[in-house]
C-alpha cells in the first residue's frame, strides 16, 4: 500500500498543484480526526508565514509564537489513549522552521539559528531529488519526502528535518557533527552513508548504513543506539522497541541506484525488494516456492514488466494482474 504523505498534500493544495485523487484522500483524511484539522490549519498558518517574505507583510511573530506554544501545551493536556496523529510532532518541527525563517528566536534550536535562512525541499509521486547541502554533503530524496536544510549551516551544528525517505552522504567535520530530526528520533553523525526511511504511518523509522558510522536516539529518551557499516534499524515509535539486522542487502536503497541486485538470494527476500523498488504488491500462490527457490541476478534501470515476468520464467510460473491496482500474483512454478 502506497504511503500517504498527508503534509505534502496540504501543501499541494495551497500552491493549487493538488489533483482531484488527492484533494478526496486529504478531505477524507481531514474528516477523521479534528487533530488532523488542526495540523493542516497549522500548515496554512506557517506557509502564508513564510510567503511574507516575499510580499513585504510583517506577521506579529511573537503573537504567533505564543499561539504555537499554546497549542503544543493544549494538545499535551487533551491526550487520549487513541494512536497518535500522523505527524504530530513534525507539525511544531515545521513551525519552528519558518519562524526561524524570518529572523525569529526559538530557544532549543542554537544560538545561532536566528540568523539561518531555512529553505524547503519536498518530492511528489514517482519523483526523485537530489540535493547538495551547503558543506557539500549529498541528500536524495525519495517520493513522497519533505525536507527542511538551512541555506548555511551554523558555527557548532549542522541540523536538518526529514520526512519521507532519503540516502544521505555525509561531509565529514569534526566540530560539527550533522543531525536528521524527524518526528520518532534524531539520527547523528560526523561523516558516513545510510538511507533514512520515516514512515508516521507505520509508525516506524528505518536506518540502513552504507558506510561509517551512525547514532539513532528516539524521541524522548535518552537511549544512542549505534549502528555500523551494513546495520539496519527497525524502529517502531508506537512500541518503542527496534529490532537490529547485519548484513544488509545492498537493495535497501534501490530507488536512488534504480539496480536490483541478487546473489543466491531466497525468494522471501526477493519479493519484498522488488515490491518496495516498483510500490507494488506482489505475492506468490504457491507457497512452497519463498523456501526452496533463489535467484541470482542484476536489474539495472529496467521496466516493472521486464523484472516480473523475468522472476515468473526462472521460477517457471506464470504472472496475473489482480483487480487491486499496482498487485500482481505469481501461479505455478517448481521447487529445484
Amino acid at each position: 500500500m502506497k504511503k500517504v504523505n498527508y503534509s505534502v498534500l496540504v501543501h499541494r493544495e495551497l500552491t493549487g498543484e493538488i489533483t482531484s485523487d488527492e484533494s478526496t484522500i486529504l478531505q477524507n483524511w481531514l474528516a477523521e480526526d479534528k487533530n488532523n484539522s488542526i495540523f493542516a490549519e497549522d500548515i496554512r498558518g506557517i506557509w502564508i508565514v513564510s510567503q511574507s517574505k516575499v510580499s513585504g507583510w510583517e506577521p506579529d511573530v511573537e503573537g504567533s509564537l505564543k499561539k504555537l506554544q499554546q497549542r503544543i501545551a493544549e494538545d499535551g493536556q487533551t491526550k487520549t489513549t487513541r494512536q497518535p496523529v500522523i505527524f504530530s510532532l513534525m507539525k511544531y518541527a515545521a513551525a519552528a522552521v519558518f519562524i526561524l525563517s524570518i529572523g525569529y528566536f526559538v530557544s532549543g534550536i542554537g544560538a545561532n539559528s536566528a540568523d539561518l535562512n531555512w529553505q524547503v525541499a519536498e518530492t511528489n509521486t514517482k519523483e526523485v531529488k537530489a540535493l547538495t547541502l551547503a558543506d557539500g554533503s549529498q541528500v536524495t530524496l525519495n517520493e513522497g519526502t519533505y525536507f527542511t536544510f538551512p541555506e548555511n549551516f551554523g558555527s557548532d551544528s549542522r541540523v536538518v528535518k526529514m520526512e519521507g525517505e532519503g540516502f544521505f552522504q555525509i561531509a565529514r567535520e569534526e566540530d560539527r557533527p550533522f543531525s536528521i530530526e524527524m518526528d520518532h528520533g534524531t539520527v547523528r553523525v560526523l561523516g558516513t552513508s545510510f538511507n533514512i526511511e520515516n514512515d508516521p504511518a507505520a509508525n516506524t523509522t528505518t536506518i540502513s548504513v552504507a558506510s561509517g558510522k551512525v547514532a539513532f536516539v528516539p524521541t524522548g529518551s535518552s537511549q544512542e543506539i549505534i549502528l555500523e557499516v551494513n546495520d539496519k534499524l527497525i524502529f517502531n515509535d508506537k512500541t518503542k522497541r527496534y529490532r537490529q539486522v547485519r548484513d544488509l542487502s545492498p537493495n535497501e536503497w534501490s530507488w536512488k541506484t534504480n539496480e536490483l541486485v541478487f546473489k543466491d538470494t531466497k525468494l522471501e527476500e526477493v519479493i519484498p525488494a522488488i515490491e518496495k523498488h516498483f510500490d507494488i504488491q506482489l505475492s506468490v500462490a504457491n507457497a512452497r516456492l519463498v523456501n526452496c527457490r533463489n535467484l541470482t541476478a542484476t536489474f539495472t534501470e529496467v521496466a516493472k514488466m521486464d523484472v516480473l515476468n523475468s522472476l515468473t520464467l526462472t521460477l517457471g510460473g506464470n504472472i496475473k494482474k489482480a483487480k487491486t491496482p499496482d498487485t500482481f500474483v505469481i501461479f505455478g512454478g517448481v521447487c529445484e
